[in-house]
């Protein structure tokens, strides 16, 4: 008997179920598999900060559900946990929809750790709003340690 794969769809359900903040904010997966994964965010509860741009907490989350996504593509399991999470703000967000994109820097066996970058669809992703380096943590190998 073969296991499921982890692809879009199975992801995309998986989040759905199990990480409620990305719908809470509107962040959405479009894109996943074990090189890349792609996020973009139409918002949907109060986003904004006073003066209209997008607060930082959804920057973070949109990197840590893209993050998400491409871990559970690149490893075909969900025991990975958050390790750590930096995140540098270029500019302020104002237009919607945004997109994030992660991709890996390294991928050891316990270790995963990822870049990711967020802009304004309208804009493209030559005016960067943010970047964030991520590490998750492969829970089964920690667990053991």
């Amino acid at each position: 008997m073969s296991e499921q794969v982890w692809d879009l769809e199975r992801i995309r359900a998986h989040v759905a179920a199990d990480l409620p903040v990305a719908a809470v904010f509107g962040i959405d997966i479009v894109a996943a598999q074990a090189t890349s994964a792609r996020v973009r965010l139409v918002g949907t509860a109060p986003i904004r900060r006073p003066g209209g741009s997008i607060a930082g907490p959804v920057l973070f989350a949109m990197a840590d559900v893209a993050t998400y996504a491409l871990t559970l593509a690149l490893r075909q399991e969900d025991v990975a946990v958050t390790s750590s999470l930096a995140m540098n703000f270029l500019r302020p967000a104002f237009a919607l929809p945004l997109i994030g994109e992660a991709v890996a820097l390294r991928a050891g066996r316990t270790l995963l750790t990822y870049d990711v970058r967020i802009w304004s669809e309208a804009e493209g992703p030559d005016r960067l709003i943010a970047q964030a380096t991520a590490t998750w943590a492969n829970a089964s190998v920690a667990s053991r340690s």
